[in-house]
């Protein structure tokens, strides 16, 4: 038994209001393959990777129509489980299992927030029949046996439309985030290959071949005073590195140290604090060292191509490639040419497993180096777009929190819709009919 409900909600086995559909692909070829995504659910598998990332023989797939869900049976989380909108049928692997409810009892909206919600606090983990590499497979019929408040149709509705527009609202500002991205992407690359001057100044041919480090492809000229460097030659290049963990004595101290563990903190022009600090005797014991304030610390492993400035002295863990300017280059400049460099950087990275950009790569990279006075007015128009960027970020980030704030309160019935938005539910539901 649930601890506590509405008078009015219902408590019923997950059994009741859905049921397993398993038809095969034996309609036609035109049927698109997709697949489920943690952050945009069903997605045309061929429009959203960079490979085909399912077999040629897709006569054993299973067919999802429109308002079917589909889940991920070797592994149920918030992020393997999506509702089919966009599409008015397609094709899934037979990894995934495809259920629908019915509408005249659920509102398939309401019902998908609820999985998700449960999949994220783990509601579903007693239901699991074990599993392999950690992962709890649930199958449908093991599902059948959940059990969760259901509240009337018309409140479902009601519910599942209020958070419908603050998701609209969240996809608005993201969809604003992404307009700026591109709006920066062509006013960088203008700027950092042809300068602030653009078509005042003269252009020369490209001293030698550009081999690492293109911001963008198809560059063979510069402007007449910019020249093509390798970049070790105006910036000191440094690795990071792990004081041991078995050393306790080399932890908690007063020296921020920066690792993965701060990748959220990457996207901002500067890092200020890090999640972990080391004391003086873990720099003392091992590879590690304390780098300059304005050293612009690139991540190569794991989050390949994220690059901020340190705000003060700190060390970093050896999934940083670091760079010291010296007295040609200023670090915003150089934090912007890396920003720009996503094309190169997913074509420098290696690994079957974890993609890597390695230390040799980095000694060979190569910039265009303008004045430091076009690198300064360079880099203040890149500051300029990242600062709105982050702030929308801000906004995106404190809607999404608010937004699953409500949501806990709506679904657990601790917070009811006013009657008047349940009655319009009620209303066009009669007008339907």
């Amino acid at each position: 038994m649930l601890s506590s409900i509405p008078q009015d909600w219902e408590e019923i086995r997950f059994g009741k209001v859905a049921r397993e559909v398993s038809a095969r692909n034996r309609e036609s070829n035109d049927i698109p393959v997709l697949s489920v995504t943690k952050h945009n659910g069903f997605v045309r598998s061929s429009e959203y990777f960079s490979r085909s990332v399912h077999s040629d023989d897709t006569s054993n797939y299973k067919v999802v129509r429109k308002g079917q869900f589909a889940y991920a049976t070797i592994h149920l989380d918030e992020g393997s489980i999506a509702l089919l909108k966009e599409f008015d049928r397609g094709i899934i692997s037979p990894m995934y299992t495809v259920f629908e409810t019915d509408a005249d009892f659920v509102c398939s909206d309401y019902l998908f927030r609820c999985l998700k919600r449960f999949a994220l606090s783990g509601r579903f983990d007693p239901y699991s029949n074990g599993g392999v590499n950690r992962r709890k497979s649930i199958s449908f019929s093991d599902l059948q046996a959940f059990r969760f408040a259901l509240p009337p149709l018309a409140e479902q509705r009601a519910i599942a439309d209020v958070l419908d527009t603050v998701d609209d609202t969240i996809k608005l500002r993201e969809s604003a985030i992404a307009a700026i991205a591109n709006a920066k992407f062509a006013v960088m690359r203008q700027l950092l290959t042809r300068g602030v001057r653009l078509d005042r100044v003269p252009m020369k041919p490209l001293s030698e071949r550009w081999i690492l480090g293109r911001v963008a492809e198809g560059i063979n000229e510069m402007p007449i005073d910019w020249q093509l460097i390798t970049l070790t030659r105006v910036a000191k290049l440094e690795s990071g590195h792990t004081p041991s963990r078995e050393r306790p004595e080399y932890w908690g101290g007063d020296i921020p140290w920066l690792s993965l563990a701060d990748t959220n903190a990457l996207d901002a022009l500067q890092v200020y604090q890090t999640a972990e600090c080391v004391t003086s005797e873990g720099i003392a014991n091992s590879s590690a060292r304390i780098l300059p304030k304005d050293t612009v610390a690139f991540s190569r492993t794991a989050t390949v191509g994220k690059v901020t400035r340190l705000a003060r002295p700190m060390a970093t863990s050896q999934d940083f490639a670091n760079w010291i300017c010296g007295p040609r280059i200023r670090p915003d400049y150089l934090v912007q040419v890396f920003r720009h460099m996503k094309r190169e950087w997913k074509r420098l990275q290696e690994g079957s497993t974890h993609q890597t950009i390695y230390m040799p790569v980095f000694k060979k990279l190569q910039v265009l180096l303008p004045s430091l006075e076009e690198q300064q007015k360079i880099a203040t128009v890149g500051e300029a777009f990242d600062v709105q960027i982050e702030s929308e970020r801000a906004v995106v980030d404190a809607l999404k929190a608010n937004r699953d704030a409500l949501s806990n309160e709506l679904l657990s019935g601790r917070l009811r819709i006013p009657d008047k938005m349940i009655g319009i539910q009620r209303d066009r539901a009669e007008q339907a009919a």
